[in-house]
């Protein structure tokens, strides 16, 4: 982590969703510096945990716009994390309000890919991340938009299973590349937003791993990491349900796409912001390596 960053106000850093994969990664990181933790939950006994390490835990929810005031009260940044629902625009929107009615002075929103976002209506929820995002700069809240790439840790979490069951991996996007994201280097962005002393930036920041990958090359990266041959074998994707739900078709939306090979653009964001290289998938840290391990 940055040495700019600054640990010594008193006041909490309140995180939206703390008690999530994502979530939990920034209040550690939060902790890490020194930093008082504030975690809205909206149920208690579910961040249980955070609490037995010190954070300080605020009940409330995104869906009761009474409930964000005590939690934005006295902070010195916020958060705003929450997952991909049909609601996401409209509760994403009473956290922005409460925000500026509380003052706070510094407000970082996890948003969507870029390529979700742009050009309006190729995803739902990309859609609503940008709602939220002009909410935001209509406020005139000192904020700033991270839009993270494909979550590695999400993403291609069903590897883990394909490489119990042998040497093949199915799925994918056909040969499209991608440039995940380790979710590690998402929090500690959001860390070094949430607290460097600087300005913010002024555009989103948008966050990819240093290369893109197909998923034939990735059996290619396991297969050097393992000592042993793994393929990446083309399957038809599985038939859609037939009343799928909202996730469901949000899925389905960004299968397609990513298909497409949109979200192979890689930037170099990380590396300017943190001072060092996104991690990779196949390094010593990688992702790819706790795969052959789970």
């Amino acid at each position: 982590m940055s040495p700019q960053l600054r640990g010594d106000d008193p006041r909490p850093v309140l995180v939206g969703g703390g008690s999530g994969r994502l979530g939990r990664l920034v209040v550690a990181g939060l902790l890490a510096q020194g930093v008082r933790v504030r975690v809205l939950s909206r149920q208690s006994t579910l961040a249980a945990h955070l609490a037995q390490a010190g954070v300080e835990l605020s009940q409330g929810e995104l869906a009761e716009p009474g409930t964000l005031q005590r939690a934005l009260s006295g902070v010195r940044a916020a958060f705003l994390l929450s997952p991909i629902s049909p609601d996401l625009a409209q509760h994403q929107g009473h956290f922005v309000q409460a925000a500026r009615q509380a003052g706070v002075p510094r407000l970082i929103k996890l948003s969507g890919s870029a390529w979700t976002l742009s050009p309006a209506g190729r995803t739902w929820s990309g859609d609503a991340h940008r709602q939220v995002e002009q909410a935001l700069g209509d406020s005139g809240l000192p904020h700033a938009v991270l839009r993270p790439n494909a979550w590695a840790q999400v993403v291609l979490a069903p590897l883990a299973a394909a490489l119990r069951a042998g040497d093949v991996l199915g799925g994918g996007f056909g040969p499209a590349q991608v440039s995940y994201i380790d979710i590690r280097d998402i929090a500690d962005v959001a860390v070094h937003t949430l607290l460097s002393p600087g300005p913010l930036p002024a555009m989103p920041l948008e966050l990819t791993g240093p290369e893109a990958l197909s998923h034939a090359e990735l059996a290619q990266r396991l297969s050097a990491l393992a000592g042993r041959p793994i393929r990446w074998q083309a399957s038809a994707p599985a038939p859609a349900p037939d009343h799928p739900s909202y996730l469901q078709q949000v899925h389905a939306q960004f299968h397609h796409w990513i298909s497409t090979g949109v979200a192979a653009p890689v930037t170099d964001t990380v590396a300017q912001t943190l001072g060092r290289p996104a991690r990779r998938l196949d390094g010593p840290d990688g992702f790819l390596r706790e795969l052959l391990v789970n």
